[in-house]
């Protein structure tokens, strides 16, 4: 072979390795792309906005969220927080997401999605020691005080069957107050009483 005839040939072996490297790069480069994409595609769609109503039994508020369970934050979070404040001192604290949670998955498995009727959501120490004064049933280290409690019905549904679906799907504390005709959940330790 000649020189001339070698460098031709290695010319077009050299545009051929470019040429598949090019397109090697260009096709690798779209998998990647698309391999970043679809999971946070595929995990919106599967994102699911649940519709949450609450109405407060004491200050006569109204509060409806479209919540995502597992997700909890921002403007919902604030507005939430503030709607479960203690209304009695007027204090905000953080509201444990777990309760939202439970809260979406009761209405699912009952399928009401009326409003939650709010007795109880945070309580200050103050509040707390007020109410253990004056009344029964009141624990001296309420998980109210943390944020981790909410006392409840939801509206159409008998507190009963509430308290009966929270037992079987919540893994908290779960307290059933007849007389009162509400139902306490908290995300402490799996208790029912």
């Amino acid at each position: 072979m000649t020189d001339a005839k070698i460098t031709a040939e290695t010319q077009a072996n050299t545009h051929k390795i470019n040429t598949l490297s090019r397109r090697r790069f260009l096709t690798t480069s779209a998998c990647v792309v698309a391999g970043l994409l679809v999971p946070d595609m595929l995990f919106a769609a599967k994102k699911k906005f649940e519709p949450l109503s609450f109405y407060h039994t004491h200050t006569g508020e109204r509060m409806e969220i479209l919540y995502t369970p597992g997700s909890y934050a921002g403007s919902v979070q604030k507005a939430l927080e503030y709607f479960l404040r203690d209304f009695r001192t007027g204090e905000v604290h953080p509201i444990d997401p777990m309760l939202l949670d439970t809260l979406c998955a009761i209405q699912n498995c009952c399928g009401k999605h009326t409003a939650y009727e709010v007795i109880s959501g945070y309580r200050s120490p103050k509040t707390n020691e007020f109410l253990r004064k004056n009344s029964s049933g009141v624990a001296r280290k309420s998980l109210h005080m943390e944020g981790r409690a909410v006392d409840i019905r939801l509206a159409g549904l008998p507190t009963n069957i509430l308290r009966d679906l929270a037992v079987n799907i919540h893994n908290g504390g779960v307290g059933f107050y007849p007389k009162s005709d509400f139902v306490h959940i908290d995300t402490g330790r799996k208790r029912a009483w």
